[in-house]
């Protein structure tokens, strides 16, 4: 599992080398292949923050445990441009990747809104333990590095970073097989290492090195013909 930091190094290594592939998929149009490019090296990336935070962890607010704590805020706001056109690019309307492209956008930069404003703006006096009225912080848990998130409206952005990424996927046409999936994973990501480990969102959150191989496959050329709308493929086949 990635409880080291050898390990988050190593998956995001892999990360890297599966979002180049991707990259290369010659069989898909640029802005596809660019799509689910960066939806893989975007979870890479935070494989490698974990790695260089486990020497500095819980050095809250300063160093380079506030730099990457800060980084965590970023890459944290723009999932929903990582992840919803990469979703999108799996339906058989044409029109999804650029409409996904456009709420991506619009969400991420909502988020990233939110983060500056007072982080003592919270939905209903909500008090969260990964996203909301805290310090920002990369702290060690009780087996992995955890989260702590400063911003306002911590519910909404938790909920959107994840949930609303995956539901987004049954918005476009013959778009359930990979909404299904991403969905499922959602729940996995957040849920199961709480039930199993007892520990807070923020740590769940971070063991998201439980699921990113099979979470990030999903975008590469040897699985879309599992994921992408059957009309699609037949297009494919016969054009």
């Amino acid at each position: 599992m990635c409880f080291s930091a050898n390990m988050s190094l190593g998956l995001g290594l892999a990360g890297l080398a599966a979002s180049t592939v991707t990259l290369l998929d010659k069989s898909e149009p640029l802005w596809v292949r660019v799509a689910r490019f960066y939806a893989i090296f975007h979870f890479s990336l935070m494989e490698f923050i974990q790695y260089f935070a486990y020497p500095v962890a819980d050095q809250c607010g300063y160093g380079s445990n506030l730099f990457l704590s800060e980084l965590s805020v970023y890459h944290i706001s723009l999932q929903a441009l990582a992840i919803m056109p990469a979703l999108a690019t799996y339906s058989s309307d044409k029109t999804a990747l650029k409409k996904a492209t456009v709420t991506g956008v619009t969400l991420s930069s909502s988020f990233l809104f939110f983060s500056f404003l007072p982080k003592e703006w919270q939905l209903f006096e909500v008090a969260p333990n990964f996203i909301g009225n805290m310090i920002s912080c990369l702290f060690m848990g009780k087996y992995h590095i955890g989260y702590h998130i400063s911003s306002a409206f911590g519910l909404l952005v938790t909920w959107g970073s994840l949930f609303a990424l995956a539901l987004s996927a049954f918005v476009w046409k013959d778009n359930w097989r990979i909404g299904s999936y991403h969905f499922g994973m959602a729940i996995m990501t957040l849920f199961m290492p709480q039930w199993v480990f007892g520990v807070s969102t923020g740590e769940a959150a971070a063991m998201y090195c439980f699921y990113s191989i099979p979470i990030t496959v999903s975008f590469m050329p040897q699985f879309k013909r599992f994921f992408t709308a059957p009309d699609t493929i037949e297009q494919q086949e016969f054009a």
